[in-house]
């Protein structure tokens, strides 16, 4: 499932400077060795110098082994302490084993305590693991094996917690912690890990005028900017949001998911109501109102579309949250404050994504985020739009092709960003590759193909975003047919990329990475 990383560095033809800063970085485990020159670190990457060139590894995936780990610690001018990685042995020797170590989990809401606690009883009982599990009542939990073991104790402030669950916005800049797919699939200490899943709607008297909203009109809406409907396209009518209470949970994830990343705060003036079933009925009385509450309480009569920066506006829907295309979803993710020295961690997490888990997980309120099949009559009404669209020559072959390989395929909700990544993305990313990976090994998928469709845009022109995102699926397909290989080989499933630039998306969500080509890549299967 993970590919081992050894380069070594031919010091005969090294200058002087490099020789005197030359390490070994290792894992634990051994599937990371690199030997050469640290040269950079971006805060989570370092970046080495080898006798094949530049390479990265992730920081706190490694043990720095040599004397010039103490001295480019010393003298670097990037910022890089000991701290950012796991270890560093001055006399070289072989890697310890990684003990044990006690972290502990907190929670942001009882909603996502409950969460936790779902899957650490049905990871005792139901995975397939090499470490021997034993979790109480409150959700602690011991996890070992012969060479380690980590304990998970449960604490009331998960502002103070190493791990704490929690929801986690998609929206807005976050830093890069993935340069690729091959970083967030095999990663034995990723940052993140999708748990759980839910969605906000924009419920709105039908006296505003609208049937839909972007993220950023949302955000200045609630901030008081936006005073009457007019102002972004419809009736002239004031506009008045009405909002949960600020000490509520839903109050919080509201605030990260729909003003922290447009850098706005909510106006002092928006009325409260105490509960979501009085917004409701309020939506229906008072002239002009909006407010945001939860998907599952939502009347889909009152519900409007949200659309990101390009304009696309997407329905809530399971299908449009699942995959991604809608803008409120609400992730619940373990965000690690500290990395576990023992994997374990990282395979509990993981169990979230399975079906035993979801499907629990689903009797409890959240979206099932195993993945399902879009609505034919969708998919087609999406193809079929490509007959009579403006497209320039680019576009237009981008859009024949698209037309002909998809035509006899069906979308499924996977669907995972391309490119460099954050925390969260990765974390996303991780949990659709294993969802889908757990997918093709059922009968039903035996002699199928994958088609991995990318799509994206480019300041450039239609053709280098054509590029661009088969070049993304190309990674996303490496990526799959090295974490699932066996699967696919076993069921005589294959994979092919696609690239189909910006023909059609299906959604315009923005990538968290600043500077990075955002690229999006479906999952189909025919």
């Amino acid at each position: 499932m993970m590919t081992r990383i050894v380069t070594s560095l031919v010091c005969s033809v090294a200058p002087v400077a490099l020789m005197a800063q030359q390490v070994d970085l290792r894992s634990p485990d051994e599937f990371i060795s690199v030997e050469g020159e640290i040269v950079g670190f971006n805060g989570v990457m370092l970046r080495v110098q080898t006798s094949v060139g530049a390479i990265s590894v992730p920081a706190s995936e490694v043990i720095c082994y040599g004397a010039g780990c103490i001295e480019v610690l010393a003298s670097n001018d990037f910022g890089l302490t000991a701290g950012a990685m796991i270890d560093v042995v001055v006399d070289g020797s072989a890697p310890a084993s990684s003990g044990d170590q006690t972290l502990s989990v907190g929670f942001e809401s009882a909603t996502a305590g409950g969460l936790y606690r779902t899957v650490a009883g049905a990871f005792a009982v139901a995975s397939d693991t090499s470490a021997t599990v034993v979790v109480s009542a409150d959700g602690a939990a011991v996890l070992s094996n012969d060479e380690a073991s980590l304990k998970l104790n449960i604490v009331d402030d998960g502002g103070d917690a190493d791990i704490v669950v929690e929801t986690v916005s998609l929206n807005g800049t976050a830093a890069q912690q993935y340069s690729g797919p091959g970083d967030w699939i095999t990663t034995t200490q990723p940052g993140d890990q999708l748990l759980g899943l839910n969605a906000f709607s924009v419920i709105v008297a039908p006296n505003a005028g609208i049937s839909e909203i972007s993220l950023n009109d949302l955000a200045r809406v609630f901030a008081g900017e936006v005073t009457n409907w007019s102002q972004i396209g419809g009736a002239d009518v004031s506009v008045l949001p009405l909002q949960l209470p600020t000490n509520s949970d839903l109050w919080a994830q509201m605030n990260k998911l729909v003003m922290e990343p447009a850098g706005k705060t909510v106006a002092g003036n928006v009325l409260t109501m105490s509960d979501q079933a009085g917004i409701s009925a309020s939506i229906l009385q008072f002239p002009g109102s909006i407010s945001i509450i939860d998907f599952a309480v939502a009347n889909a009569d009152q519900t409007i579309a949200v659309a990101g920066a390009c304009g696309i506006a997407v329905m809530p829907n399971a299908f449009n949250i699942i995959s991604g295309d809608y803008p409120l979803a609400r992730p619940i993710m373990a965000s690690y404050n500290t990395a576990p020295t023992a994997p374990f961690a990282a395979e509990l997490f993981d169990f979230a994504s399975t079906d035993v888990a979801q499907g629990l997980l689903d009797r409890e309120g959240f979206l099932n985020h195993s993945a399902q099949q879009q609505d034919p009559v969708l998919k087609n009404e999406r193809l079929g739009g490509l007959l009579n669209a403006s497209l320039d020559d680019a576009q237009r072959a981008a859009a024949a092709e698209m037309f002909q390989v998809l035509f006899d395929a069906n979308r499924l909700s996977t669907t995972m960003t391309g490119g460099a990544a954050s925390g969260p993305e990765g974390a996303w990313n991780r949990a659709m590759m294993i969802d889908l990976a757990g997918l093709v090994s059922g009968p039903e998928y035996q002699g199928r193909e994958i088609v991995f469709a990318g799509f994206g845009a480019s300041t450039s022109g239609s053709d280098a975003a054509i590029s661009a995102s088969l070049g993304a699926a190309q990674s996303m397909q490496a990526a799959f047919e090295q974490f699932a290989g066996a699967a696919l080989a076993s069921n005589e499933v294959t994979v092919s990329p696609y690239g189909f630039g910006n023909v059609f998306p299906a959604t315009c969500v923005d990538g968290q990475v600043a500077g990075s080509g955002y690229t999006r890549v479906e999952v189909w299967v025919r």
